[in-house]
């Protein structure tokens, strides 16, 4: 049985026997993400056993320096008293702990990282003849750059114990539009505000007018070759998609973003139709910003405007499609616990 919650929510036993809820972990620096654990843990009402990793633990499989048991038992040991005197903190040396095999205990408060960890524990206590343990599955907790918030990037001066951005978040772009390096800033801009935009001109695509699977094959290959080392890197392409219903032809924006971590996440803007006389002429080896200024003698257009600019007589811009198709491409980022496949609902 597993129970994902969001931080705070009481699950107390109904039973009338001692009840125990584990959590195991390093706890190198004490954060919000931790702390979200704990307050779930103590939230289910039963009495807390805090499995806390020894230092040869850390030493064998943690790649940075290891902050000693004491100053990490001491921390616990401080947010704890605070919230409650019913908990325990006890030294593991394994990943496990006595979670397997304890039969006092009645639930498990894991993170997404840890959950399918939990699961084989389960397994091993159904083969123990014990029941499996209640799984108690907190989201993450996110710094300000939309990243899990962890110890390691703690230690690596990334972020502070509160997610805050501490080195510059860098975000790489293929483009020579700078408007879509002005969307990708703005955006950037509401989350951090220690960032670097780093654009990158050396690319080279197939066609410069992508229809339908194109436009998203084009932005998957602009955000592949903008990664490199940054954090982030996104990738953006305006195609004419075919509606099968309609029959018509829409301009739709769409946005592939990814991140060191593999990630990969997209998202389309809203899209408008165009006319098939227009449709013919991109038909025939042209942009849709050439086949609408050949048919109405316009000399040039303007990047941020763009062609839905002088259809709606400026009451809409492209730039605000461009923005529109890198708001959703990063909504996966922002719950990234509902999106995640490896969740087994209850």
């Amino acid at each position: 049985m597993v129970f994902s919650l969001k931080p705070n929510i009481f699950y107390r036993s109904c039973h009338n026997v001692r009840m125990i809820t584990v959590i195991g972990g390093t706890f190198s620096k004490l954060h919000k993400g931790h702390k979200a654990l704990l307050n779930a843990a103590i939230d289910t009402g039963n009495e807390v056993v805090i499995g806390l990793t020894s230092d040869e633990y850390v030493k064998k499989n943690k790649v940075y320096p290891a902050v000693p048991y004491s100053v990490r038992y001491r921390a616990l040991y401080n947010f704890m008293i605070k919230r409650t005197k019913r908990f325990r903190i006890r030294q593991i040396d394994d990943r496990n702990g006595n979670a397997p095999y304890e039969k006092d205990y009645e639930a498990i408060v894991v993170s997404p990282e840890t959950y399918p960890r939990s699961l084989k524990i389960n397994e091993i206590r159904v083969s123990n003849g014990l029941p499996p343990l209640k799984i108690i599955r907190v989201p993450y907790v996110l710094a300000q750059d939309l990243f899990p918030i962890s110890s390691t990037r703690i230690i690596n001066g990334e972020i502070d114990t509160n997610g805050r951005r501490l080195a510059p978040l860098k975000v790489g772009i293929s483009t020579r539009n700078e408007a879509k390096i002005n969307a990708v800033e703005k955006f950037v801009r509401r989350f951090v505000k220690n960032y670097q935009i780093i654009k990158n001109e050396n690319y080279d695509l197939k066609t410069q007018q992508p229809f339908n699977e194109e436009t998203m094959e084009l932005a998957t290959k602009r955000a592949m070759e903008s990664l490199r080392d940054n954090d982030y890197s996104v990738g953006i392409e305006s195609g004419i998609i075919y509606e099968k219903f309609s029959k018509r032809y829409y301009d739709v924006h769409y946005c592939v973003v990814m991140d060191r971590f593999g990630n990969v996440t997209r998202g389309m803007s809203s899209g408008f139709e165009i006319s098939d006389h227009i449709v013919d002429r991109i038909k025939h080896d042209r942009t849709f910003s050439d086949a609408y200024s050949g048919h109405f003698s316009v000399t040039e257009l303007d990047q941020a405007e763009g062609i839905i600019g002088k259809l709606s007589n400026g009451k809409l811009r492209r730039i605000e499609l461009i923005e529109e198709s890198i708001r959703n491409a990063f909504i996966p980022r922002l719950d990234p616990d509902f999106y995640d496949s490896t969740y087994t609902p209850p």
